[in-house]
């Protein structure tokens, strides 16, 4: 599973990163999130989960200052998996530049770690991943950063646009990118989701998102996705009445405590 779960709670998809506007600038704020054991296939082996989510955005004007913390227990009929997984990262506001570093512990041990810089050419046609302790890899095509990627479709939902597609970076060593496509579709404003009292006035979006292997190069036959989620994601940035589906098994991410901050900007 490593970061997976992060993953798409912080990128929620074949466009490039595109300057900055009012229109698409999000929000900093610090939402903490409870996960739940959902569903599972038969054969998973998963017969529970419980963790805690947090993740913090901070506008700092020139860029967004982003840090995650994760820590889940996937319980199995064998055995249990306790994950700890940590993001530090900084991404410019026109997504061309992202700066990040990870850490993955496995039940106490230390795992995968991965620090790097991604530069995604003016263009956006091409990008480059500069990693501190690992090969450095070029892409010559489309990629997005991943506050470049919710901007991306909190853009196309403001535009009424039903369905948004991307290539997508995530800072893993192994598998740093994905192709992502999501469907959108609006939700009434007067529909009450807990923990989001204080967005009530905000436009907000239902939005299913796929995640497949790059090499598919989209949802073609044959092509499996890797995992997939559903949310609700308001125009600020907030994210809000998650599910999670790993194919194998399915966790639940509720909003417990919310922080939107006032940039300044």
């Amino acid at each position: 599973m490593k970061n997976k779960i992060a993953i798409v709670l912080s990128t929620i998809l074949m466009a490039p990163a595109f300057a900055e506007s009012s229109e698409t600038r999000l929000s900093g704020h610090r939402a903490v999130y409870e996960l739940s054991f959902d569903s599972a296939q038969k054969n998973s082996g998963v017969v529970g989960a419980e963790g805690r989510y947090v993740f913090d955005l901070e506008d700092a004007c020139e860029g967004y200052a982003l840090n995650e913390r994760l820590v889940v227990k996937i319980a199995r009929t064998a055995d249990s998996i306790l994950t700890d997984y940590r993001l530090s990262a900084f991404e410019s506001s026109n997504g061309e530049n992202y700066r990040f570093s990870t850490s993955t512990d496995f039940n106490g041990k230390s795992g995968q770690k991965a620090d790097g810089n991604l530069t995604v050419d003016p263009e956006g046609e091409t990008a480059a991943v500069d990693y501190d302790k690992a090969d450095d890899v070029s892409y010559e095509h489309p990629l997005l950063a991943p506050v470049a990627h919710v901007r991306a479709v909190i853009e196309a939902a403001s535009k009424g646009e039903e369905r948004h597609a991307a290539m997508i970076f995530d800072g893993d060593v192994d598998s740093p990118i994905y192709y992502a496509a999501t469907r959108i579709s609006e939700v009434a404003a007067d529909e009450s989701i807990d923990g989001t009292e204080e967005l009530a006035e905000l436009s907000r979006w239902k939005i299913d998102s796929v995640y497949f292997p790059p090499e598919t190069g989209g949802e073609g036959e044959g092509a499996t996705p890797e995992f997939s989620f559903s949310a609700t994601i308001f125009e600020n940035g907030v994210v809000a009445d998650l599910r999670l589906d790993y194919m194998e098994f399915a966790l639940k991410a509720t909003l417990s405590d919310l922080e939107v901050r006032n940039s300044g900007c």
